[in-house]
């Protein structure tokens, strides 16, 4: 499952994030990594855009991001 399709307030763990170089170095940094836990808060217009939040953090993300990012619910 990828991370767009979870539904709001749905948890889940990150399995991989296949996007390279430095993009994924900047999301790791924003708390954004394997084996970590997101809960999705919010949806832009015509699910364009996804908030998400980490432990540490909420972070915006473009729908193309976030269909790079494959998911497990965990609650």
């Amino acid at each position: 499952m990828l991370l767009h399709e979870l539904n709001i307030g749905e948890m889940a763990m990150i399995d991989t994030i296949t996007i390279g170089g430095s993009l994924k170095r900047r999301l790791c940094s924003l708390g954004l990594a394997e084996r970590e836990s997101v809960c999705v808060k919010h949806y832009g217009m015509f699910k364009s855009t996804v908030q998400v939040m980490t432990e540490s953090s909420f972070i915006a993300l473009r729908k193309s991001e976030a269909s790079c990012i494959e998911v497990h619910k965990i609650a």
